[in-house]
C-alpha cells in the first residue's frame, strides 16, 4: 500500500486526507481542461491556460500531469470511462444482443445532440488532425468504443470473422459520428434522431445477419 493510502486511512475525522484531496484536484483539472477545449478550441489548449482556470501555477498542474500529452490522455480516459459506465448500465437492462445494439445506437445518437458532444468531439478531432502525438490517443479511445460493436456483432452472428466484425464496427461508428454536424446541438436535423436510430439499427442487423460484410 502506498504512503498516500496510509495517510488517507489515518487522517483525523472531519478532515480530508491528502490522497482524497489530490484525487479531487485531479478531477477538477480534468474538468477544466475539458471545458477549455470546448470553449476555446484546440488552438488555445495548453497547460498554462488550464492552470489559470483552476487557480494554480503551471508547475502545480504538472505535479499531477507532467506533460500536455498526459493531461490529454487522462482527460480522454475519464470521458471514455463515463461512456463505458453507461454502456454497462444499458447492457444490464437488456435481454439480447440485438436489444443491446439498439439501445447503444439509441444512446450514442441521442448523445450527439448534447452541447458537450457536439462541440467537444470535433475539437478533439481537430487536435488529433493538427498534432500527430494526440492522434494515437484518439484512435485508442475509438478502438475501445468500436470493440463494443464488434462484440455485439459476433454475439448476433458467430459465423462472422473477426475482420468482418471489426469492419462492421468501424463502419457503424464512423457512420454515427458523421451525423454530428447534422443532428448535433442546435443543428438543422436534430429532429431526425429517431429516424437515424432506426435506420442505423436496421442496416446493422441486415449486415450482421446476412454476413454480407467485406473483409
Amino acid at each position: 500500500m502506498s504512503n498516500e493510502s496510509n495517510t488517507a486511512t489515518t487522517a483525523k475525522p472531519g478532515k480530508r486526507g491528502p490522497y482524497k484531496s489530490g484525487i479531487e484536484r485531479q478531477k477538477q483539472i480534468l474538468e477544466e481542461a475539458t471545458q477549455l477545449l470546448i470553449e476555446e478550441g484546440y488552438h488555445n489548449f495548453s497547460i498554462r491556460k488550464v492552470a489559470k482556470r483552476v487557480g494554480l501555477s503551471a508547475g502545480n498542474i504538472q505535479h499531477y500531469f507532467p506533460t500536455r500529452d498526459k493531461l490529454v490522455s487522462d482527460m480522454l480516459e475519464s470521458i471514455i470511462a463515463n461512456y463505458f459506465v453507461e454502456f454497462d448500465r444499458i447492457e444490464e437492462g437488456t435481454t439480447s444482443p440485438k436489444q443491446y445494439l439498439f439501445k447503444i445506437i439509441q444512446h450514442v445518437v441521442n448523445d450527439l445532440t448534447s452541447e458537450f458532444t457536439t462541440v467537444f468531439f470535433p475539437e478533439l478531432w481537430s487536435l488529433a488532425n493538427h498534432e500527430p502525438e494526440f492522434d494515437q490517443l484518439v484512435e485508442n479511445m475509438y478502438q475501445r468504443y468500436r470493440e463494443v460493436y464488434k462484440t455485439i456483432a459476433l454475439q448476433i452472428n458467430p459465423e462472422l470473422s473477426e475482420k468482418q466484425a471489426e469492419n462492421f464496427a468501424l463502419f457503424l461508428s464512423s457512420s454515427i459520428e458523421g451525423h454530428t454536424m447534422f443532428i448535433g446541438h442546435n443543428k438543422a436535423h436534430t429532429h431526425s434522431c429517431d429516424s437515424i436510430i432506426q435506420m442505423a439499427y436496421n442496416m446493422s442487423i441486415t449486415m450482421i445477419e446476412s454476413g454480407d460484410i467485406p473483409e
